[in-house]
């Protein structure tokens, strides 16, 4: 008792420093990556340790450990991370799949597979490595070559690790909830295969999908196929440059050619959807946000793009004169003072930087058209997930020794700055992110160029929701996909995923029966497919969307100004 007492002095007395990310997320989110953190400081204990089946042993031993003196996890992860390499990189984000004792563990919490295969798929030029892919499957086998629609999933792990396998708990939980055929391209990574290998790997497998219509993975090859492309992190990234690849290819052979027949046969067809999740669609790694960006987010923070509260906490974020820190992200709040300062009677003062500026504004309006706010990347300095140094070990070594990158228009690295002209070709898209995650204005800025484009080409209706959906969790970081033993919010989400990948997929089908329809019953025909694909509309409710993120910070921040 004495020695616990003399351990924790300052904590009970209340002198101890405050815990920086204690509030900035949720609960369950920040317990995830405590244990996140003992996993990682375990492994990173253990890598160097051999035999193999030594090194697993004791990892799992030294997780135990750093799951009781967290502390101590947190001290060796952040000298790891300082200077992080490949090697810890793969060790920290792969271990889920290849840890035999990790992996049976969480295969026993997963839906079963009828088929989980892979396949290699060789490339155009002999020279050049095959593409490996991962077959998922989760219906009767026979009916497999049945289908014309496939999704087809470029996975995340920063472009330099995590192949499918680490991705197998939201792919079961698809595809038993769809019903369809799951593609999981194992792309080559950096640093052994930098930009932008990656993504003309998986454009020219997009290619070979649909001039075999599906075969080359077990398809009938009999029908038309239709693609849907989800890819998280990194793989949203691929997914937005493979897409704009298309659109790009598409508009140069109009350009090329009068001749009707020649486009047809030439033009590629673009995905019927696009699912992007958490993407990293901005290899800019400013510190601060251009008026424009901020233009972009004010507009959209007036419309039904966003139709939650969520945008409040990104502009809390950015309003850095709020607060007793400008670098804090969230409300300078303490809800359970210390027994010690109850006692005494002390009370926390928190006097904001705007209060000791000369001549403080009194509209309240009047915050808003600052344009002075830091990128998400910036704000959120410290995520526990995927540190800053971290992102910029990943951009070095995914742009490789050679590499003289434009970021201002080099729109397959940074797809956010994708011209006008081909974001308006773009398909309807779906985006989903936390919104304390260091990514999270490549969502928001991206989904309102995508509206953007589409007004500017007149190609959009006044329902929003035609041209991108998106959706934010409360509280929520990065990689939440790979915390689905432990997060429930991240089944929430994958369920999400999944009833917009049926959604597609049963727009899809209605839109081929509309189309072969005919005859005196067609008008009724057509207004009852309609009916059923608007009835069977669903998508889960999620904790948070982007207006609510904003009315909210906003709210909480003029009510605690003036």
């Amino acid at each position: 008792m004495g020695y616990y007492f003399l351990k924790n002095l300052f904590q009970l007395m209340g002198l101890n420093a405050p815990e920086p990310l204690s509030r900035l997320y949720k609960r369950s989110f920040y317990r995830a990556t405590w244990i996140l953190t003992a996993l990682d400081a375990g492994f990173f204990t253990a890598m160097s340790l051999k035999p193999l089946w030594l090194r697993h042993i004791c990892s799992m031993l030294f997780t135990i450990y750093y799951l009781i003196f967290a502390d101590a996890a947190e001290e060796r992860v952040r000298r790891v991370r300082a200077t992080i390499s490949i090697d810890h990189m793969r060790v920290s984000w792969e271990k889920l799949a290849y840890n035999p004792i990790l992996n049976k563990i969480n295969s026993l919490m997963l839906p079963k597979l009828t088929l989980e295969q892979i396949i290699t798929i060789q490339r155009s030029a002999a020279d050049i490595p095959p593409t490996e892919v991962y077959l998922y499957y989760a219906r009767p086998l026979e009916t497999l070559e049945q289908h014309d629609t496939l999704l087809l999933q470029f996975p995340g792990g920063g472009f330099v690790s995590m192949p499918p396998p680490c991705h197998q708990d939201p792919i079961a939980i698809w595809a038993n909830q769809t019903g369809l055929p799951i593609c999981s391209v194992n792309y080559k990574k950096a640093p052994e295969y930098p930009y932008p290998w990656a993504i003309e790997e998986c454009y020219e497998l997009y290619v070979q999908l649909i001039k075999t219509r599906g075969k080359i993975i077990g398809l009938s090859g009999t029908r038309k196929l239709k693609i849907i492309v989800l890819g998280d992190s990194a793989g949203g990234n691929i997914s937005a440059a493979v897409t704009l690849k298309i659109i790009e290819h598409n508009q140069k052979i109009c350009a090329q050619s009068e001749n009707s027949s020649e486009i047809a046969r030439e033009l590629i067809p673009l995905p019927v959807g696009v699912v992007l999740i958490y993407p990293a669609l901005d290899f800019e790694l400013s510190c601060w946000m251009s008026p424009s960006q901020l233009s972009l987010i004010h507009s959209d923070s007036t419309t039904q793009l966003f139709r939650s509260g969520s945008l409040e906490t990104l502009w809390e974020s950015k309003d850095h004169f709020s607060h007793v820190s400008p670098l804090s992200v969230v409300p300078d709040l303490e809800k359970n003072q210390s027994l010690w300062r109850r006692v005494l009677g002390r009370k926390k003062v928190h006097a904001p930087i705007r209060q000791c500026v000369y001549q403080i504004p009194r509209d309240t309006r009047a915050w808003q058209s600052s344009h002075l706010a830091m990128t998400s990347r910036m704000s959120f300095f410290n995520d526990r997930i995927i540190s800053a140094d971290a992102m910029r070990a990943m951009a070095i070594m995914y742009l490789g020794p050679h590499a003289t990158p434009d970021f201002d228009t080099d729109y397959l690295l940074s797809p956010v700055i994708a011209p006008l002209e081909l974001l308006a070709e773009f398909p309807k898209t779906y985006m989903i992110c936390g919104e304390k995650d260091p990514f999270v204005d490549d969502t928001v800025i991206f989904a309102g160029r995508l509206r953007q484009a589409k007004q500017q080409q007149g190609n959009s209706s006044n329902d929003n929701d035609s041209i991108v959906r998106v959706k934010f969790l409360e509280g929520i970081g990065h990689s939440f996909l790979q915390m689905m033993a432990i997060l429930p919010e991240a089944s929430q989400a994958s369920r999400t995923i999944g009833d917009w990948i049926q959604e597609i997929a049963s727009k899809c089908n209605s839109d081929d029966m509309l189309r072969d329809l005919d005859g005196d019953h067609a008008p009724e025909m057509k207004r009852r497919v309609l009916a059923k694909e608007i009835g069977a509309h669903h998508v889960a409710k999620i904790v948070t969307t982007q207006k609510d993120m904003l009315s909210r910070r906003k709210k909480q921040l003029v009510d605690g100004l003036f």
